[in-house]
C-alpha cells in the first residue's frame, strides 16, 4: 500500500529486516482501521465521496511508510514496494475523478489497474516479511 522511490528519508540508523516489516504493518493496520470507518459506497457519487475522505488518510500513511529506513539489503525492493504504493495511491486518485465524473466504464478500468498495482505491491510486501501490508 504505498510510494516511489526514496525508500525512508529522515535521520536515524536503518532498522532490521524484522523492525521494518513490523513498523511498516503497524502503520498499515492503522490506515486499514481509518478507512474502514467510511461509509460503504452505494453509487459512484458515494464513490467518489468516499475516496475525497480515504486519499488523505492513505497518503498520510505513505508518508509515514517513507520514513521508516530498511536494511540496507532490502533498500531496492522497499523502493520497488513503495513505488507500488504510489501507483496504487494515484490509480484511486483516478477511480475518485472517473466517479464523480459518473464514468462507470473509466471506474472500472482504473480498478482493474488499481488492483494490478496492489497485487505487485502485496507479492513485494510479502517479501520484505510483512504481514498486514501484504492484504487488499
Amino acid at each position: 500500500m504505498v510510494a516511489a522511490g526514496c525508500g525512508g528519508g529522515g535521520s536515524g540508523k536503518r532498522l532490521s529486516r524484522g523492525q521494518y516489516a513490523s513498523k511498516a504493518d503497524a502503520i498499515c493496520r492503522k490506515y486499514s482501521a481509518q478507512a474502514k470507518l467510511l461509509a460503504a459506497p452505494k453509487n459512484l457519487s458515494d464513490l467518489g465521496k468516499a475516496f475525497d475522505k480515504a486519499l488523505p488518510l492513505f497518503e498520510t500513511a505513505i508518508k509515514d511508510l517513507h520514513k521508516l529506513k530498511p536494511p540496507e539489503s532490502e533498500q531496492a525492493r522497499a523502493d520497488q514496494w513503495l513505488a507500488q504504493v504510489e501507483s496504487l495511491k494515484n490509480d484511486l486518485a483516478e477511480i475518485r475523478d472517473k466517479a464523480k465524473d459518473n464514468d462507470g466504464q473509466g471506474v472500472q478500468a482504473s480498478f482493474r489497474k488499481a488492483t494490478q498495482h496492489d497485487q505487485r505491491g502485496n507479492q513485494l510486501a510479502t517479501k520484505l516479511g510483512m504481514t498486514d501490508c501484504n492484504k487488499n
